[in-house]
């Protein structure tokens, strides 16, 4: 089975080919996960009717074995052992009743009273088809009313919100329903069954009966699949809700999790081949610990899938690649990555947290006197490390330097001359540290702007990334840039393009033959910018977008 869920009262098992991975939640209120290999496995996976048989016979072991695994990994510890045997003891003749109420019913009342009901409404002498239709309609309702009446046992009621957790798939632009969800496939079986049997009205004595009634089940199970698997492929996913509203029931942020945990693991164990298996419920599980440091900046409002990541591997001190390798964290490494995460959850930012950030595969440190570096910024570092090729002996300006990333990150990987410049000394006493860290030579200048520097210094390129925030936008921004960003780095004036006016028209004095001035702006300012460095005699000027496909880097070249 490719990705199939099957829900528990505690829980989910998640199937993908021979692995499978049971997530559940304890009498304890823990969080346990263990992952094993199976032989139950689909084989005809591409054959069509026939793969719909081998589903439902191995849906039906592996939910059995579902049900059994959620026993055995979720015993209470707090209670004596036998407390223990009379808690599942009370669980199993709970299930075994349940099961025979539902023989019972399916025997007398699906078998007996719809017949019944059907020649009392249509009578003996009206047609044929219809009173059989009449009965086959009698069923469905019936069967539908005894589905819904097992709600009461808050077993079932439980098994029904783990299952709707795992119904569902997230894509790129929504979340669906996955019309192949065991439950719902298993409903829709017994439904067409009920309704092709009644229909064909077939009374040949006991053995025939029975010989037809095997077969047409049979053919429900591999009918019952193919229709799924196109109604989910022609998206028509509110037509499953028919039949999958009857074992659904609104899961909540734990049942969302368990599911998540699952499908971490069987993602990571789908992925690497030598994955550990994990049989050791005293151990802190990775695939448990990311589920909940991803569930709880969720919860508070960061959805940012590279913050969770971030964490780990940074209390852990490998890097994001690496955590995914790891099977189990100690309880130590656990506490530790909880409290940085209930620090982030309050808005307290990664690079605060930690003292340094990680920009262009480089380490820096940051405080409250600099800008911390964006990703964005990333993408000026690269148009600046193309267009140096061009000259032999390349001279670059780094304006605002702040922390010194992008000149730091220019110098590590070309052989240009690097000068980088701030108003700031604080910033440069920074800026000076993350070079020596990074084992780079930039020379720094205390300046503003262009003023520290000699009238006839020149340069191929000048590279910035200015405040430009306007001034009465600044108030609106996040707590935590104000919190921890310097003002003299956001505020850009009335219109946030105060800087780009005044750098832009004195860099003509400052650039080469055919120099380049590059800058990183902010969303909707390309135009203005582009409008600035045509009035300046720039030619050439390009806009270079970012990862969200946000206009973010200008560039223009001067011809004198």
């Amino acid at each position: 089975m490719n990705r199939t869920i099957f829900p528990t009262s505690n829980g989910v098992v998640a199937h993908n080919k021979d692995k499978a991975v049971f997530s559940a939640v304890n009498c304890e209120g823990n969080k346990k996960l263990k992952s094993f290999r199976t032989k139950n496995k689909v084989v005809f996976w591409h054959f069509p009717f026939a793969r719909g048989v081998q589903f439902f016979f191995c849906g039906i072991v592996a939910f059995l074995q579902a049900l059994t695994s959620s026993i055995d990994l979720c015993q209470p510890k707090s209670i004596k052992e036998k407390e223990i045997n009379k808690y599942y003891q009370r669980k199993l003749i709970l299930i075994c009743g349940v099961a025979i109420l539902g023989f019972l019913f399916a025997a007398i009342v699906l078998g007996f009273l719809p017949g019944k009901l059907g020649w009392f409404v249509v009578g003996y002498k009206g047609n044929a088809i219809l009173r059989n239709l009449v009965i086959a309609l009698f069923k469905i309702t019936l069967f539908y009313l005894f589905v819904l009446s097992l709600r009461i046992f808050p077993v079932v009621t439980e098994l029904f919100r783990f299952n709707m957790a795992g119904s569902f798939i997230k894509t790129k632009k929504e979340e669906k329903l996955n019309s192949l969800s065991f439950l719902n496939y298993l409903i829709f079986v017994f439904i067409l069954d009920f309704l092709v049997v009644t229909l064909c009205g077939v009374d040949l004595g006991f053995w025939y009966n029975l010989a037809f009634h095997i077969a047409i089940f049979l053919c429900a199970t591999s009918v019952a699949y193919e229709i799924l698997w196109l109604v989910d492929f022609l998206h028509l996913n509110f037509l499953c809700y028919l039949t999958a509203f009857l074992v659904f029931a609104k899961p909540s942020r734990t049942h969302k999790e368990t599911v998540y945990i699952a499908l971490t693991e069987l993602n990571l164990l789908s992925t690497q081949k030598d994955r550990e298996f994990m049989n050791d419920e005293n151990k802190q599980p990775f695939s448990v610990v990311y589920a909940e440091v991803k569930n709880k900046l969720a919860n508070a409002g960061i959805n940012e899938k590279s913050e969770s990541d971030w964490i780990i591997a940074t209390v852990l001190g490998k890097n994001r690649a690496e955590i995914k390798l790891i099977p189990f964290l100690t309880d130590k490494q656990y506490e530790e990555i909880m409290k940085v995460t209930e620090r982030r959850a309050k808005g307290e930012s990664l690079d605060n947290i930690f003292g340094w950030t990680e920009f262009y595969g480089l380490v820096f440190d940051v405080n409250k006197k600099v800008l911390t570096p964006r990703m964005e910024t990333e993408i000026l570092v690269e148009q600046v490390l193309k267009v140096q090729k061009n000259f032999k002996k390349p001279t670059i300006l780094d304006l605002g330097t702040g922390s010194g990333a992008i000149a730091i990150s220019i110098a590590k990987n070309c052989d240009a001359s690097v000068t980088a410049v701030d108003v700031s000394k604080t910033a440069l006493a920074t800026a000076q540290n993350n070079a020596q860290k990074n084992s780079v030579k930039v020379e720094f200048l205390h300046s503003n702007l262009f003023e520290g520097l000699k009238k006839k210094r020149k340069f191929d390129i000048i590279v910035s990334n200015p405040p430009y925030i306007p001034t009465n936008d600044i108030p609106k921004l996040d707590q935590n840039v104000l919190q921890c960003d310097p003002m003299l780095a956001l505020d850009g004036g009335e219109d946030g393009l105060d800087f780009y006016r005044e750098i832009t028209k004195r860099a003509t004095s400052k650039l080469n033959k055919d120099g380049y001035l590059f800058y990183e702006i902010g969303k909707g300012q390309a135009g203005e910018v582009r409008k600035i460095l045509k009035e300046n005699g720039f030619e050439e000027i390009k806009t270079i977008k970012d990862y969200n496909k946000i206009e973010r880097i200008v560039c223009g070249k001067f011809r004198k």
